[in-house]
């Protein structure tokens, strides 16, 4: 676990190069923290969720849905193949799991995960899949 929390949920490191996260954990929260989790969620991360079924939700309330139960962070190389900017770096990549806490997300969702990596100062890919 690290000290870093998110709604009084901590971020825990991942055990796969777990030396070389705890070296940039700090400095990738940070750039979370600057850009505003709740904005990166609002903004980069509802749209996901709704996709066309649900396009016609409130993002506001959508927002109040979801509960923020885990976060992880792992640092590492990602391959060109894999990378969220098409070139082999080094990232910092952070996990939300979320579920659905009220009924106006139930019939949308029950667990999401949102993916956020960080490449030096900025946020370079936010997407998700379902858990």
């Amino acid at each position: 676990m690290s000290e870093l929390e998110y709604n009084g949920v901590s971020v825990e490191i991942l055990d796969d190069n777990k030396e070389e996260s705890q070296k940039h954990i700090e400095h990738d929260f940070a750039v979370l923290v600057r850009e505003n989790i709740d904005k990166i969620i609002k903004e980069r991360f509802i749209s996901w969720i709704k996709g066309e079924d649900f396009s016609d939700r409130d993002d506001d309330l959508i927002f109040e849905g979801l509960n923020v139960y885990y976060i992880c962070y792992d640092y590492g190389r990602i391959v060109e193949e894999y990378s969220p900017t098409g070139k082999e770096d080094f990232f910092g990549h952070f996990e939300f799991e979320m579920e659905s806490s009220n009924d106006y997300t139930s019939d949308m969702l029950e667990a999401v995960s949102m993916e956020v990596y960080v490449l030096g100062d900025d946020i370079v890919e936010v997407s998700g899949y379902d858990v």
